[in-house]
């Protein structure tokens, strides 16, 4: 089932909601709301919201072209582009987020859980 929800990342906006409407995959979605609450800082806050806008523009890219596609083939790679897309803004993420942390095993079990989430 498709979730077909338009999303407006803002700066005022509740980012547990956010989150949620994003419409990512529910492991995905567990691991950032753990994070938030593990880590309610706002460099993190800030570091999923600006992931969350990737998100957002990658979704409606794909649609739009998914829509524009006259082939299966043109809609399948239209899936795997966006399939990249979301692969890259999950290393960005993990890298920005691992950046931000002094602690070595954070940093190691931050880099596992999340890579975990992307995996096919």
């Amino acid at each position: 089932m498709i979730r077909s929800r338009k999303v407006s990342v803002t700066k005022n906006s509740d980012i547990y909601q956010l989150i949620y409407e994003s419409n990512l995959d529910s492991k995905l979605e567990q691991i950032l709301i753990g994070l938030m609450k593990d880590n309610p800082s706002p460099k993190i806050e800030a570091v999923i919201r600006k992931f969350l806008v990737y998100v957002q523009q990658s979704t409606e890219n794909f649609w739009t072209i998914y829509y524009g596609s006259k082939t299966y083939q043109e809609k399948l790679d239209c899936y795997y582009q966006f399939s990249k897309n979301q692969c890259l803004a999950a290393e960005v993420l993990i890298r920005e987020l691992n950046s931000m942390s002094s602690d070595e095993e954070i940093r190691d079990n931050l880099q596992s859980i999340l890579k975990e989430g992307f995996t096919f």
